[in-house]
């Protein structure tokens, strides 16, 4: 048998001749899947696209047809002959699509007009899936997860972070997460809050395959250093005597054990409280300013 149908937008279905392509959507709501580039090699960060998925079944099996729509505006005919071969008219707007196995392992993908400038081009990748032939579809594999990225930092870095998966699943879902409870984090992304050691850990989830795996490295986080100003009192600026530009030393220099300030110029300083006006400290008439000391 064949299908045909004209898909408009992300998710509305017209001329629909058969009932072999079936639109799908997420469990978790809304009309489009999140589905991993298919079209970037491995080794360069993982980037999600947003795709309008069709389950496409005959007697052979099931497989997952996935466009890359974006646009509200975009249209195309999709024509399917029976044996899970696929043409495509009027692509519009959209640039690619791919034909999964029904637990998303690529088969081939297709390249159209508006990148490649001619006909739909076919790809297939090494090492891609085959199509259903009545035996049943190979469960897809998901191992082990290897977290990496910088185990140095400072204090304010906001730091990202990488989840590699081993195994043929491409429906793993990545959580992170800080031991340290003042750390922000947004999907790999991590703002580090506080000095001291640290670990991330990541849980990493494919439910095609059924199975969880973790990993976790370890992060220094170094405080960021506080450049606290040098004494140069006593002295005296602007007639007001004496002064000091920490507030712990004209604590010390006074005999109430106490001290003021005065901001002078834009800088702030601070002046032994206690003593006689005039002898033992001066606001405003002290004879000439002092660079340091009397």
């Amino acid at each position: 048998m064949s299908d045909s149908l004209v898909l408009t937008g992300v998710k509305d279905v017209r001329k629909h001749t058969g009932t072999e392509m079936l639109r799908l959507n997420p469990k978790g709501g809304g009309d489009t899947f999140q589905l991993k580039r298919w079209w970037v090699g491995a080794g360069v960060s993982t980037c999600y696209e947003p795709c309008t998925v069709f389950d496409v079944t005959t007697a052979s099996g099931t497989v997952k047809l996935a466009l890359a729509t974006k646009a509200e505006g975009s249209r195309v005919r999709i024509d399917h002959d029976g044996s899970f071969n696929f043409s495509f008219f009027g692509a519009g707007e959209l640039s690619r699509a791919c034909l999964f196995t029904d637990f998303f392992e690529v088969i081939e993908h297709y390249v159209f007009p508006n990148i490649s400038g001619g006909k739909v081009m076919t790809v297939t990748p090494a090492g891609a899936a085959s199509r259903p032939s009545g035996g049943g579809a190979t469960t897809p594999t998901f191992t082990a997860v290897t977290l990496s990225g910088a185990t140095s930092v400072d204090d304010g870095d906001v730091e990202t972070y990488t989840a590699s998966v081993t195994g043929t699943a491409v429906d793993v879902v990545h959580t992170l997460s800080s031991s340290e409870g003042a750390d922000v984090i947004s999907g790999m992304d991590v703002t580090f809050n506080g000095d001291g050691n640290r670990t991330l850990s990541v849980s990493s989830t494919s439910a095609s395959a059924g199975s969880t795996n973790t990993d976790s490295v370890s992060v220094s986080v170094t405080s960021t250093p506080f450049n606290a100003p040098s004494e140069t009192g006593p002295k005296a600026v602007e007639g007001y005597y004496p002064l000091y530009d920490i507030e712990a030393n004209a604590v010390s220099a006074s005999a109430d054990g106490e001290a003021h300030s005065h901001t002078l110029s834009g800088t702030t300083y601070y002046m032994p409280t206690g003593g006689t006006l005039g002898s033992d400290f001066y606001h405003g008439d002290y004879g000439s300013n002092s660079g340091g000391g009397y």
